[in-house]
């Protein structure tokens, strides 16, 4: 059947009373470092992770406004005024577009446009116009403008 060992009085087989509470102290205490250590690390994940989202709208801000740009100074000189995508300053047009994509979403930001004229001689008639567009985008709390000005002139 089965052995069985007989321990004198010499051997011992358990901890003291002294002895056996320690463990449960230093395994509550490795525990609650681990936990903090984890917490630290998926704070800093996520954290960088918004920061590096947000730096990507800023850039795609910034590239929508670089093509505004180009569209105000392709414009047709004589258009400009007859343009129903831009509004004589106080006046603006508003509208939604789309400035880029992400894996999870598309990113939409507001196009304000609008423009100034300017007569620059009377007795010749001479017009010039400061064409405006700005580029908004909004996360939350935090909104990003980009500004697009181009001055044309006869």
């Amino acid at each position: 059947m089965g052995r069985w060992i007989i321990l004198t009085g010499t051997d011992k087989c358990s901890r003291s009373a002294r002895e056996s509470g320690y463990s449960l102290i230093e395994l509550t205490i490795t525990l609650c470092l681990l936990m903090a250590i984890a917490l630290f690390g998926l704070k800093t994940m996520i954290a960088g992770s918004i920061m590096q989202n947000w730096a990507i709208a800023q850039s795609m801000t910034d590239a929508y406004a670089g093509i505004e740009t180009s569209i105000a100074q392709r414009e047709v000189f004589v258009n400009i005024a007859t343009d129903t995508t831009r509004a004589v300053y106080p006046n603006f047009i508003s509208t939604t577009v789309t400035i880029g994509k992400t894996p999870f979403k598309t990113v939409t930001a507001t196009l304000v446009r609008t423009y100034h004229s300017y007569t620059l001689d009377a007795d010749t008639g001479a017009l010039s116009y400061l064409l405006e567009s700005y580029v908004v985008f909004a996360d939350g709390k935090r909104t990003y403008c980009k500004v697009s000005k181009v001055y044309r002139t006869q």
